[in-house]
């Protein structure tokens, strides 16, 4: 029996897989992730076990049994379960349902809705170059110091083909009917290994058949959209408004509308680079 556990923000899940299938398919999900060997349970349980060909995911806090047939899909809905719980019962910190990549000292930070092409801009992104923080939930104090829940990228099973050209190590690609697991090595990227400091706020839109449009936002637009995306709120001192609002006020943000990688300037890398840079 191997456990691990997940301290963030507070929050403590272990997670407890049996040896063989269950046990590898656990490691690669929590690979990127900061765990630490345990020997007993820690705060809310998630079990994975392997029996009868199929994976079955338990989370007993919340009643859910859930069983699974491909890797990938093991590994989205185990990390979907922490990110769950982190946003759940978080209070110290700002959870926002977006993902993030890093340049130097500096984040980027792309909250969305799922569907807006938030996982796939991501992918691409650490393709260019940028250091991946995380594609579903970041965490940030009131400072603008961000963490974020690294897991491999997850994209749903009709975003897959938009990024395979980006693969590089396709053996590494752990594949799903519901979401294909991408950890970062397949995309020859790298990690962040530290904290970051809050640059600059993008919002995707991805619409198939649509040109290119990047465009800086107002702070009371650019607040709305994020509010949108802050999935703690309830646990916080004034749902977090105040404090999501002097960040928005001391941060750029900016409006992303493509419709493909191809649609993308040749230098708009370079452009969010500077962004991300500057001092």
């Amino acid at each position: 029996m191997a456990r691990w556990l997940i301290d963030m923000a507070g929050v403590k899940i272990t997670v407890r897989a049996k040896a063989g299938p269950a046990r590898e398919v656990a490691k690669l999900a929590l690979s990127a992730m900061r765990t630490k060997r345990i020997s007993n349970t820690q705060g809310i349980e998630l079990r994975l076990r392997f029996k009868d060909d199929q994976w079955e995911l338990i989370d007993r806090s919340n009643n859910l049994r859930r069983k699974l047939n491909q890797p990938g899909d093991v590994i989205y809905h185990l990390t979907d379960r922490i990110v769950f719980h982190v946003a759940d019962k978080a209070q110290s910190v700002h959870c926002l349902h977006a993902a993030s990549v890093a340049k130097g000292e500096g984040a980027l930070v792309v909250p969305a809705n799922s569907g807006a092409g938030k996982s796939t801009f991501t992918t691409w992104l650490v393709a260019q170059g940028f250091s991946y923080l995380t594609d579903e939930l970041i965490l940030a104090n009131d400072d603008g110091v961000l963490d974020g829940i690294a897991r491999p990228i997850q994209i749903k099973f009709h975003g897959l083909e938009a990024v395979e050209h980006l693969i590089t190590r396709p053996e590494l690609v752990q594949p799903g009917k519901f979401a294909t697991a991408l950890p970062i090595d397949c995309l020859g990227g790298k990690q962040v290994a530290e904290s970051k400091k809050l640059r600059a706020f993008v919002f995707p839109n991805y619409q198939k058949s649509t040109g290119f449009s990047f465009s800086k936002l107002s702070s009371a637009e650019a607040g709305m959209r994020l509010m949108a995306n802050h999935v703690n709120a309830r646990n916080l001192e004034g749902h977090g408004f105040r404090a999501m609002m002097k960040l928005i006020r001391n941060t750029p943000c900016y409006s992303l509308d493509y419709g493909g990688f191809d649609t993308l300037p040749n230098d708009f890398s370079s452009q969010l680079e500077i962004i991300l840079v500057a001092p």
